[in-house]
């Protein structure tokens, strides 16, 4: 029984180490990789040449131009939806405008809440005016469209754009 019990402990401890190293090993790799992947939707949101993190913002990147000319923000939100919290990408403007919104994670139901990051919805955020985003639930040109059956999903993603870009607009004029 004894027996038994060391080798079963040699073979856990081996495999702790094996899998310490892998994680060792693969760490820096994966966090490069999430980096590429995060700086391709700043693209997608704002188009930029390079994106720097706010010192005064942790979840705001500042985006500049090849000559170094500041075209804008980038902003992580956060929202609550029907099926959990979803992860946002807003690019702003210089002049304050929405100029995209991008899903970045979400948990929403497949084929009603997750519609949520579909061009159809998502292509109505470009180019408005943070008064111009809400949410409506019959047919607009000016305002956002709410997803038929998804109106929790719909709501969340118009809040968490209105909060965290009037959040950002309102710290830029304080500074």
């Amino acid at each position: 029984m004894i027996r038994l019990s060391g080798t079963l402990f040699a073979v856990a401890l081996v495999c702790a180490v094996i899998l310490a190293f892998v994680f060792q090993q693969t760490a820096p790799i994966i966090a490069e990789q999430k980096q590429m992947l995060f700086e391709r939707s700043c693209r997608e949101v704002l188009k930029a040449d390079r994106y720097q993190q706010n010192e005064k913002l942790p979840a705001c990147y500042n985006a500049f131009d090849e000559n170094g000319n500041f075209v804008g923000w980038c902003v992580k939100a956060q929202a609550k939806g029907y099926g959990g919290k979803m992860d946002l990408l807003v690019g702003v403007d210089s002049q304050g405008m929405v100029t995209a919104v991008k899903v970045l994670e979400h948990k929403e139901t497949p084929g009603l809440g997750s519609r949520m990051s579909e061009p159809a919805f998502i292509d109505r955020f470009k180019q408005k005016n943070i008064e111009d985003i809400v949410l409506v639930k019959g047919k607009t040109d000016k305002n956002i469209q709410a997803i038929t059956g998804a109106t929790i999903s719909s709501r969340a993603v118009v809040d968490a754009v209105r909060s965290d870009v009037s959040a950002l607009l309102e710290k830029i004029k304080e500074q």
